[in-house]
């Protein structure tokens, strides 16, 4: 009878575990939907307009990724005012601060990670980002972006990046048109190992193919090299929108929170 009780009991807790769990993640899916439709009424398109930037401190090159910072990691670019500090784990948030199509934008965005990669399920993040030309002015348009992505790594090829965004994310030309937000992008590190690793980086950001590099000059502080708007070049568009465009930029990152015993520096 013990035994019988036992087991009835066991199998009742795995039934219940099962379906914490499974509240646990339509919760974390209603939330993202109701967070994606209320960032997006307000969202304008900002096609051709102020691309967040291409010095690779956030996310991949100009599109985001579901790999956050760790907690108390910070992050900024010493070539535009772009500052990222990741909390929890799960959280993302920065101020920008950056010259596109010459002109001057501030902002700032924020993205928090809904499930973690494991196994066969990749990571998942929400985010948004809006950008203004003047935040002193109360009728100065507001840029504002929201984006769903995820992340998993594949191996030997390296880790996709696939996501789904309004906003910047929407291209107006007739190729970009066609994608209605959708963008995608892949990363390959080589000599990890080492005291300089080198990261490949190709992405399709809705508008615009761009290539990068970032290379570990010393513990914390990186180079960039950006080539973007490839498919100026590659689908031979009539000048003068037939020109790729080349920057050059730094980032620096460290840990605010100190380590605990036996814990690495991400």
């Amino acid at each position: 009878m013990n035994v019988a009780a036992l087991f009835i009991w066991m199998e009742t807790t795995k039934k219940m575990d099962y379906l914490r769990k499974h509240i646990k993640r339509v919760t974390l899916i209603m939330l993202l939907f109701t967070y994606i439709y209320c960032y997006s009424s307000s969202a304008q398109n900002a096609s051709g307009v102020a691309d967040i930037q291409f010095n690779q401190s956030i996310g991949l090159i100009n599109i985001p990724t579901a790999n956050l910072l760790k907690h108390g990691q910070l992050r900024m670019s010493l070539s535009a005012g772009i500052i990222s500090l990741g909390l929890f784990n799960y959280f993302e948030m920065g101020l920008l601060a950056f010259n596109s199509n010459n002109k001057f934008y501030w902002g700032n965005r924020l993205e928090m990670k809904l499930i973690d990669e494991e196994g066969v399920v990749p990571a998942l993040a929400v985010g948004g980002e809006s950008a203004t030309e003047n935040p002193h002015l109360m009728e100065a348009p507001y840029i504002n972006s929201s984006y769903v992505v995820a992340s998993k790594d594949i191996g030997m090829f390296g880790v996709a990046h696939v996501g789904i965004g309004n906003g910047r994310f929407v291209g107006s030309g007739e190729a970009s048109s066609k994608l209605n937000g959708l963008f995608c992008g892949i990363e390959k590190t080589f000599f990890e190992d080492g005291s300089n690793p080198l990261t490949v980086k190709l992405e399709e950001d809705g508008k615009d193919i761009n290539f990068g590099i970032i290379i570990k000059l010393l513990p914390g502080f990186y180079m960039t090299l950006t080539a973007a708007k490839l498919d100026n070049v590659i689908y031979g568009h009539p000048a003068p929108d037939n020109q790729a465009e080349y920057f050059l930029g730094f980032n620096a990152e460290g840990v605010l929170t100190p380590l605990k015993p036996g814990e690495k520096k991400p």
